[in-house]
C-alpha cells in the first residue's frame, strides 16, 4: 500500500469518526465507524488496482484488518450486547453476518489475484461489507449505545483495541 492510499484511508476513517460523534456515537462505536470507513477506502483502492503484486499486498493488509476487526467485535463487543435483553437480537444477527463476511473473505483468499474470478469475488465482499457497515452504524450502534449507556461504551474501546491487536498478531 502506498503512503497516499494509506493517508486517504486514515482521513476517511477520521472523518467517519467525527461524523459518528456528531450523530451521538461515542467510545467504541465511534472507533468502529472510523475503522469501517478506513477499510472501505482501502477496499476501493484494491478494487481499482491493476498490478497483481499491489493487489496481493493490499489484500493481505485488508484481510488482516477485516478479520481482526470482526473477531475483536465478536470477542469484546457482541457478548456484552448479548447480555442485555434490548440488544440480544443485535448480537445474534451480527454473529450471522460475521460468518457471512468471513466466508466471503475466505472465498477471495482462494482465488489468485490475477484470475478472472478474483474481481467478482472481491466485489461481492465489498457489497456485503457495505451492507454490514450500514446496518451496524444506522441501527445496531445507536441501539446498543442507548442500551449500554455512554460510560460503558467508552470503557469497551480499549478492550476491543487490545483484542484487535492480538488478532492481528495471530493473523501475521
Amino acid at each position: 500500500m502506498n503512503p497516499i492510499e494509506k493517508a486517504a484511508a486514515k482521513m476517511a476513517g477520521k472523518t467517519a469518526n467525527v461524523e459518528a460523534r456528531i450523530k451521538g456515537l461515542t467510545g467504541v462505536f465511534a472507533k468502529l465507524a472510523e475503522q469501517h470507513h478506513e477499510a472501505s477506502a482501502l477496499l476501493s483502492s484494491l478494487e481499482k488496482a491493476t498490478d497483481h503484486t499491489k493487489r496481493r499486498d493490499l489484500w493481505r493488509q485488508i484481510r488482516k484488518d477485516l478479520l481482526s476487526h470482526e473477531q475483536a467485535e465478536l470477542l469484546e463487543i457482541y457478548p456484552v450486547l448479548d447480555g442485555y435483553a434490548a440488544t440480544r437480537e443485535i448480537a445474534q444477527l451480527h454473529a450471522e453476518q460475521a460468518g457471512e463476511l468471513e466466508e466471503l473473505i475466505g472465498h477471495v483468499d482462494l482465488i489468485a489475484v490475477q484470475s478472472d474470478g478474483w474481481r467478482p469475488a472481491l466485489q461481492r465482499l465489498i457489497v456485503k461489507v457495505g451492507e454490514h457497515v450500514a446496518e451496524e452504524e444506522k441501527s445496531y450502534f445507536p441501539q446498543a449505545q442507548h442500551a449500554l449507556g455512554e460510560e460503558r461504551v467508552k470503557k469497551l474501546e480499549q478492550p476491543y483495541l487490545r483484542a484487535q491487536e492480538r488478532m492481528k498478531e495471530r493473523l501475521g
